[in-house]
């Protein structure tokens, strides 16, 4: 039964080392980011192969790539809104709730993003809208995501330091 069992468990490992194996993404440069950020269908390209969280990465730099190119809120807010739909468009089935938690993580763990309400918003809206029925658990997601990413990079620095040690006054003992 063990022999078995250790067999089972062997094929299953070389059916998924040969997955990966077999895996066609690689990571975008960045003359390629560019061009995604200028024209959101491009995106798609961009993620052929990629795990949920290589396909948030890869979103995600292509959203600060918009937010760079200094549109107006409501163009940037467009642009972004494409990037977003076409990702989960092109998102293998059944893949699409990660890809909305990993987008999360990856957009609260950068200042960028994290810093420009409105972009969160529409990231977040997009995700609801694309996600069809289940989109508002997909934007839940996001948005539990998004918050325990932004609350473990935000530096100590930025917290209330504690107060001062009392320390003794002239004559006390």
């Amino acid at each position: 039964m063990n022999k078995t069992l250790s067999e089972i468990v062997g094929v299953m490992l070389i059916t998924a080392m040969s997955a990966l194996a077999a895996s066609t993404f690689k990571a975008p440069t960045a003359g390629q980011l560019a061009a995604a950020a200028k024209n959101p269908a491009a995106i798609e390209a961009l993620l052929v192969g990629a795990s949920p969280e290589q396909a948030a990465q890869v979103i995600k730099a292509v959203v600060v790539q918009v937010m760079a190119l200094g549109l107006s809120p409501t163009v940037q807010a467009t642009s972004i809104s494409s990037v977003i739909s076409t990702s989960f468009a092109a998102a293998p089935a059944g893949s699409a709730p990660l890809l909305a938690s990993s987008l999360g993580t990856a957009c609260g763990a950068t200042v960028a993003i994290s810093a420009n309400p409105a972009v969160v918003s529409s990231i977040q809206g997009t995700i609801a809208t694309a996600g069809g029925s289940a989109g508002a658990v997909m934007a839940e997601a996001f948005a539990t995501a998004y918050t325990a990413a932004k609350a473990a990079s935000t530096p100590a620095s930025d917290a209330t330091p504690p107060p001062p040690v009392a320390t003794g006054y002239n004559g006390q003992q």
